[in-house]
């Protein structure tokens, strides 16, 4: 589902198809707890979904319980790229990380982890319709058009980033957090504009792989380690691969 994402043709058809077959399995999980076919803990995200009541005392109807677990899986699963693509830093730019360690303080690794975000295009760009006409900017924007947000040269605005294709962690030390600025998972404020508000978890999952990847003995076999631009959404062509010391 997220490798179709960003594309048309077959590829996107197969993704479209995956995405309802996992809805019918979610949709399956949910009704296997509420019988008590599948044992879970009520504070589990699965047990948390399929349990939860409504304000009028009824449960979600299961298939959109499952597109509420379905969203949390997805997320997380996605987050393997950004995780990819740290790792790649780490590789690649290792004169502008030899400070950090797995012991280094969290503003380090927080300023890592969001130079990661802003430098790597995970997502280069997103499109959507205007539902509303307005202008902006002398340009006139009519309903039904097609909009896409520039995500990749947002963030590498030289207006927003000096140096700004110059990875550099230590620009995020000194970052006074404007939302519209860094968007690598949308813009503004999440409680009110079209911002991921999973972003905080994804920050999380990052700090910890990155803490686990500068903690491991591992070498950077020869590899394809460029990342193309008409990739959506975008991955060094041969992934990361790392050999663990000590494994054949």
């Amino acid at each position: 589902m997220i490798e179709g994402a960003g594309g048309f043709g077959p590829g996107h058809v197969r993704a479209r198809m995956l995405r309802r077959r996992c809805e019918k399995w979610a949709a399956e999980v949910v009704r296997a707890i509420r019988e008590g076919r599948l044992e879970v803990s009520r504070e589990s995200p699965a047990g948390r979904i399929a349990l939860y009541s409504e304000i009028s005392g009824n449960l979600l109807p299961p298939d959109l319980a499952a597109v509420e677990l379905i969203n949390l899986l997805r997320p997380t699963v996605a987050v393997g790229r950004f995780i990819a693509f740290a790792g790649h830093a780490l590789h690649v730019h290792r004169e502008a990380v030899r400070h950090l360690s797995a012991g280094a303080a969290d503003a380090e690794i927080e300023a890592f982890i969001q130079e990661v975000r802003r430098f790597y295009p995970f997502f280069p760009m997103i499109g959507g319709r205007v539902l509303e006409e307005f202008s902006w900017l002398g340009h006139q924007f009519s309903v039904g058009d097609w909009v896409l947000l520039d995500i990749y040269g947002t963030n590498r605005h030289q207006d927003s980033w000096p140096d700004p294709d110059r990875f550099d962690p230590s620009r995020f030390l000194r970052w006074a957090g404007d939302p519209y600025s860094l968007i690598p998972q949308g813009g503004g404020p999440f409680e009110t504009d079209h911002r991921c508000p999973g972003e905080w978890l994804t920050i999380a999952l990052m700090g910890e792989a990155t803490r686990q990847l500068l903690a491991m003995d591992y070498t950077v076999p020869e590899q394809d380690l460029t990342v193309p631009m008409d990739r959506l959404p975008a991955l060094p062509r041969s992934g990361f691969v790392m050999e663990l010391a000590g494994r054949s």
